[in-house]
């Protein structure tokens, strides 16, 4: 049905996925259970939890040679984050462009030159995304991101981001969110 191990999470089987994974994570998973699984070319880490491209320089091309054949096909860059076809090439798109300051100026230019879309124009509907996008705008105007320095300490996208610095300090801001910000050049100290 998908063509591939990769379920989306919302469904019965993405969830039974998720559970296979935490059950390998904590060895807990029996040997021929992962054997059965590997046949089926499962991922042990989600797709679309993918944190950051791979640095091998196999696995950095075969992405590249994918989001090639996409763009050829689609005729754009806009790959979804959760591309039923090739779930793999939807988050490493997504992680790409999350560490995009990470890259390095080769990998960067190499992106550039197979027409690889920086921004998506897919938006998430979350309330960390949607102020995340508004600090990104802020960032692109003004070229850093001390917002209570140029809109005060009252506004709302200065409060977010103190909210941000709290989540951090206390070690609850996930790993794609401090990604997200530190692609930015997001300032935690005010």
């Amino acid at each position: 049905m998908w063509g591939n191990a990769d379920p989306p999470a919302n469904t019965g089987l993405g969830k039974w996925c998720i559970l296979q994974r935490r059950m390998h994570a904590a060895n807990r998973l029996s040997k021929s259970g992962v054997e059965d699984l590997e046949r089926l070319n499962f991922s042990w880490v989600a797709p679309s939890s993918l944190d950051s491209p791979d640095d091998s320089i196999e696995f950095w091309s075969d992405m590249c040679s994918r989001f090639a054949a996409y763009r050829e096909e689609h005729g754009d860059g806009q790959v979804p984050k959760k591309f039923q076809p090739d779930p793999t090439l939807g988050g490493w798109v997504a992680a790409v462009r999350r560490r995009r300051e990470m890259l390095g100026l080769s990998r960067v230019s190499q992106l550039d030159s197979l027409g690889f879309e920086w921004k998506s124009t897919r938006q998430c509907g979350s309330a960390f995304m949607q102020s995340f996008r508004q600090l990104r705008e802020f960032w692109e105007v003004h070229g850093h991101t001390e917002v209570d320095a140029v809109l005060g300490t009252g506004s709302e996208l200065a409060r977010w981001c103190d909210v941000q610095r709290a989540a951090k300090t206390k070690g609850m801001l996930p790993d794609k969110r401090l990604a997200y910000l530190e692609g930015i050049g997001f300032e935690w100290t005010t």
